[in-house]
């Protein structure tokens, strides 16, 4: 199947916590398993839209309850053969019109959850999974788990587990995180050759995303499906600001978006000679995203790294610095951020094939927004910067 769920590492966290089987409900986490579109009933963001079920048993095969409106496609682009439909508020047919089809019936204004649930329950039971099924629990709404308990199973939450597996990437994975890097680093050096006094971020923010587009024409790939970017000019340091004058502080914290998965990078610049508080910041910063980055490394533990971090600036004066995480795990989500965290409170150790975006940032009001930011493979023996540039405060 052409999704990316590693299904011996699914079976072997399952067993783990003695769980017969995974459902998963949040739509990019069963595109990201199955390869396919839930639906558009997923949209909502409500659970029972669309439902993937993932047997431990790792030659078991996949599950998916989704919308009848997808249920064809979902199958050819995913090569499920146990795909399941329910109504949802779409009215589709064939010419000459089926005379046997449901008469004198409107269909939901959105979707049933209980037709849905109806269906995942008939599923389990046929394939004898009981007892413990891990549920996404991060995902589905408090308005919707009623629904879920009252199914003849055990729900564990499995939203740990569904971010580890999702947190190890594979080749196709980290292709499409590389291509966006690559894209937004060119955009972020086109967009520094072209910065003028005068200038908005909502300017800047144009250029850049323009670059950025055009890098990947100019390879003849497809453009990024997507750009965002959060670009600051001035004292606020996190507001966009503006317009740009001498001594300004730029932060430029930018990503692409290829085929759902969010790159994130960021660099600082300054127009003409920035004031003396300014480059001391910036190369506290530097220094912490240097001692940081000597560790991420296979095995490493992501506290440690977080302490080593906040110690380098701590240890430089600025002992009042509290940034939650300096980092998290890059893919295909709604955001640029995923799990694991960078952060104090971190259990998570760093595994080959992690993508990661490691990040100083400061914003301070009255001096400007501070970032130091890459997006790194975690390799078998360290960490590869996908989208390598300059790390020092740029003088515009």
């Amino acid at each position: 199947m052409p999704g990316f769920i590693d299904r011996r590492r699914a079976s072997r966290l399952m067993e783990h916590e003695g769980l017969a089987a995974l459902v998963l409900c949040q739509p990019e986490t069963i595109s990201w398993a199955s390869g396919a579109f839930p639906g558009v009933a997923s949209n909502w963001r409500r659970a029972g839209a669309a439902v993937l079920i993932v047997p431990a048993d790792e030659n078991a095969p996949l599950t998916a309850i989704v919308g009848d409106l997808q249920a064809a496609s979902f199958a050819a682009a995913s090569g499920l053969e146990d795909v399941r439909s329910h109504r949802i508020w779409v009215e589709t047919d064939r010419f000459p019109l089926s005379p046997d089809k449901p008469k004198r019936t409107p269909r939901p204004a959105q979707y049933l959850l209980a037709d849905s649930l109806g269906l995942l329950r008939e599923a389990l039971h046929e394939k004898g999974l009981a007892g413990r099924i891990g549920l996404d629990m991060g995902f589905v709404p408090a308005a919707d788990f009623a629904a879920f308990q009252a199914l003849p199973v055990q729900w564990i939450d499995a939203t740990r587990i569904v971010e580890r597996l999702r947190a190890i990437k594979q080749p196709a994975e980290i292709d499409r995180l590389r291509r966006a890097a690559l894209h937004a680093r060119a955009g972020l050096i086109s967009l520094m050759e072209q910065i003028a006094p005068g200038m908005t971020a909502a300017e800047m923010t144009r250029i850049w995303a323009s670059a950025a587009q055009d890098d990947a024409t100019r390879q003849g790939l497809p453009p990024p499906d997507s750009c965002w970017a959060y670009i600051a000019v001035g004292g606020d340091g996190f507001a966009p600001g503006g317009p740009l004058a001498q001594g300004d502080i730029i932060k430029m914290d930018v990503g692409c978006v290829i085929a759902g998965y969010s790159s994130d990078g960021a660099r600082t610049a300054v127009l003409g000679t920035p004031a003396p508080q300014a480059q001391a910041i910036h190369d506290a910063l530097h220094r912490s995203f240097d001692a940081g980055l000597a560790l991420l490394e296979p095995g490493r533990s992501l506290h440690d790294i977080y302490r080593t971090v906040a110690t380098t600036m701590w240890d430089q004066g600025f002992d009042t610095y509290g940034r939650g995480h300096f980092g998290h795990g890059v893919g295909a989500s709604i955001w640029s951020e995923e799990w694991p965290f960078i952060a104090d409170d971190s259990e998570a150790i760093l595994e080959p094939n992690m993508v990661m975006a490691f990040e100083t940032p400061w914003y301070i009001d009255g001096l400007g927004g501070f970032i130091i930011e890459d997006q790194l493979l975690i390799t078998d023996n360290g960490a590869e910067v996908m989208a390598p540039m300059s790390r020092d405060l740029r003088r515009l």
